[in-house]
């Protein structure tokens, strides 16, 4: 079965809490042929405390991890945008999050990307 040239795809997962061990707190890999672009990332408290939240982009080729957004407060009970514009992710790389110690499964993100087929 030939791979499409452009998939659109949603991605949830429960935010680990930290400390990160590992790589527990991979949310999404590109893989391999594929670039894709974020085209939204938002994280909902649904707990009745504040946490933070910290979301990144992993380049494994030079293992640099840059935090878009790092230790962001959450309200209780709402939701905030981690990207501004679009975030454009290269085969292989990755994106990851990780919530305060405590949240435990109370922070929830959605992850809308567009997978296009590198040529």
């Amino acid at each position: 079965m030939a791979i499409p040239l452009n998939t659109f795809k949603t991605t949830t997962a429960v935010v680990p809490e930290g400390p990160i061990t590992g790589d527990s707190d991979i949310i999404y890999t590109v893989p391999s042929g594929i670039t894709a672009i974020i085209l939204m990332a938002q994280v909902a408290n649904i707990d009745s405390d504040e946490h933070t939240v910290t979301f990144s982009h992993y380049d494994r080729e030079t293992a640099l991890s840059s935090e878009l957004v790092k230790n962001f407060p959450v309200l209780p009970n709402d939701a905030v945008g981690l990207v501004t514009g679009k975030l454009i992710v290269e085969e292989t790389n990755r994106v990851r999050a990780s919530a305060s110690p405590g949240s435990g499964s109370n922070m929830k993100l959605t992850l809308s990307y567009l997978e296009s087929l590198n040529g």
